[in-house]
């Protein structure tokens, strides 16, 4: 009998980050490592130091980048990327000789590469690849000779310093062929990963497409004596997936195998919560073992139902703007290059407005029930400033100001709520609950007016609207004029 999912959740064990010793990730646990949405995850060890970034999207500063000694607990360190080329996709972050490296294609269909004596920066310009695709995947041989594989089963060779290509991509992998019967979104051969071992060059791919059924998504193996191939299957495909839309996560796939230095190894991927799409791609992470034939795969059976272990990392915590830089749980969407219409001063934060673009400033809950509140005035005869639970800026609900007006936004549509006297209206509050998410105003941030309407917003969600976006609390600005955000409150229900 399936169990609710509020019962399966109240018999997770929570961890608190707080110094614990290497974890003992074996047998039949899952860590959730990111909760909330961090999708297309990818890591890299240098000695006993983990270092962690995953895809960004549109969101300024990208590429953020996570610390950790011991896998489960992680510290912000800094963001890679600070010029605009696109929308960030799943990225690969490696280290060469003394060189780190992140490999990540954009929405323009381009492949870029930025480099850092250390994870922490500073992080070079972007260097584009010059080679179409997505989801890009480093290897080296014994000889230092480097090359990168790319969606679809595509080889190239790469320069000496990795930041070029210099024979054209060909396809050299085609893929496990998974059962006809299977319900999966799309064949979608994705996210190359590559290690070297023992004389064999392991490749982990994905399949079967991100979202879709509950079972689509899956993490496969295949192992070729040369960089090139020919590959060779792995017997215990797939290494990682969803067997049956009873268990807790969804679509698990697009893993990365890699060990600690003292010698465990683990495979981390990402997955959906059941039910709950719309809080986007959390990060999972298991141990993995070695054959004797050569192989790897889960300690655990993985078609039964594990242990699920959540770990709390991304911490969203209240702020005044008094500091002279934005504190690095903030980033911002719509902002025009070179990214300088926001300041901060007077102990708070001005952003200026465009007739281009909505600006949002956000933050990435893994909590699934908060309240979210903004202090804020706006001028601007055209500018509308506000609150909104956001997936995209065709697709968001929330309420604002504009021109003394009072405007109420359902799924991207606005409308004027000519009744409601705005003159003192100074905060605005979203409390998410249950994937309902109810809207509040005030002039004194102690006493609240409630939205008359509120909204079911377990839809927004890829398979809904597409995208591969996830909901979150935004303050958002429309139109020519200037907001200034003067604190932000965070509560975890």
């Amino acid at each position: 009998m399936r169990k609710p999912l509020s019962l399966v959740l109240m018999m997770i064990t929570v961890f608190a980050s707080a110094g614990h010793a290497r974890p003992n990730i074996s047998d039949d646990t899952i860590h959730v490592v990111f909760a909330g949405d961090h999708a297309d995850p990818t890591i890299v060890r240098d000695g006993e130091d983990f270092y962690l970034t995953y895809t960004s999207y549109e969101k300024y500063p990208g590429l953020k980048i996570w610390h950790s000694r011991n896998l489960v607990d992680w510290q912000p360190i800094g963001y890679a990327l600070h010029d605009y080329v696109g929308s960030v996709w799943a990225p690969e972050f490696i280290k060469h000789e003394e060189l780190f490296y992140i490999y990540f294609p954009t929405s323009t269909g381009k492949n870029y590469v930025t480099t850092a004596k250390d994870p922490r920066g500073p992080w070079s310009d972007p260097v584009e690849l010059e080679v179409s695709g997505i989801d890009p995947g480093h290897i080296v041989d014994p000889d230092g000779n480097r090359y990168i594989y790319l969606n679809g089963g595509k080889f190239a060779h790469l320069s000496d310093d990795g930041l070029s290509v210099t024979k054209d991509a060909e396809k050299k992998y085609f893929g496990w062929p998974y059962p006809d019967d299977w319900e999966v979104e799309c064949f979608c051969l994705e996210s190359p990963k590559l290690l070297y071992r023992n004389g064999y060059y392991y490749l982990t791919s994905a399949q079967g497409g991100t979202a879709g059924p509950p079972t689509s998504h899956m993490a496969v193996s295949a192992r070729a004596s040369l960089p090139e191939g020919p590959w060779e299957d792995s017997p215990y495909n797939p290494i990682v997936h969803t067997w049956s839309r009873e268990e807790l996560f969804w679509s698990k796939g697009h893993g990365t195998v890699f060990d600690d230095a003292d010698g465990n190894w683990y495979i981390i991927y990402h997955a959906y919560l059941q039910d709950k799409l719309a809080f986007g791609r959390h990060v999972l992470v298991e141990a993995i073992e070695w054959t004797a034939d050569g192989w790897f795969k889960t300690v655990r059976d993985p078609k039964k139902e594990a242990n699920i272990v959540f770990h709390a990392n991304e911490r969203i915590h209240s702020d005044d703007f008094s500091g002279s830089e934005l504190d690095i749980q903030w980033q911002l969407m719509g902002l025009e290059p070179p990214f300088d219409q926001y300041r901060l001063a007077d102990g708070k934060l001005h952003i200026e407005g465009s007739e281009e673009a909505m600006i949002t400033l956000q933050v990435n809950p893994e909590e699934r029930d908060y309240e979210a509140t903004f202090e804020f005035e706006v001028e601007g005869k055209n500018a509308e400033a506000g609150m909104a639970l956001y997936y995209s800026d065709e697709k968001h609900s929330g309420i604002g100001l504009s021109d003394g007006n009072f405007i109420r936004v359902s799924n991207g549509n606005r409308r004027l709520e000519s009744s409601i006297d705005t003159s003192s209206i100074r905060f605005m509050k979203i409390r998410l609950r249950d994937q309902v998410a109810s809207f509040f105003y005030s002039s004194d941030g102690e006493n609240w007016t409630k939205q008359d309407r509120s909204y079911e917003v377990s839809g927004y969600q890829h398979n809904a609207l597409g995208s591969f976006s996830y909901i979150r609390p935004v303050f958002y600005l429309k139109g020519d004029g200037v907001a200034r955000v003067a604190s932000f409150r965070f509560q975890p229900l």
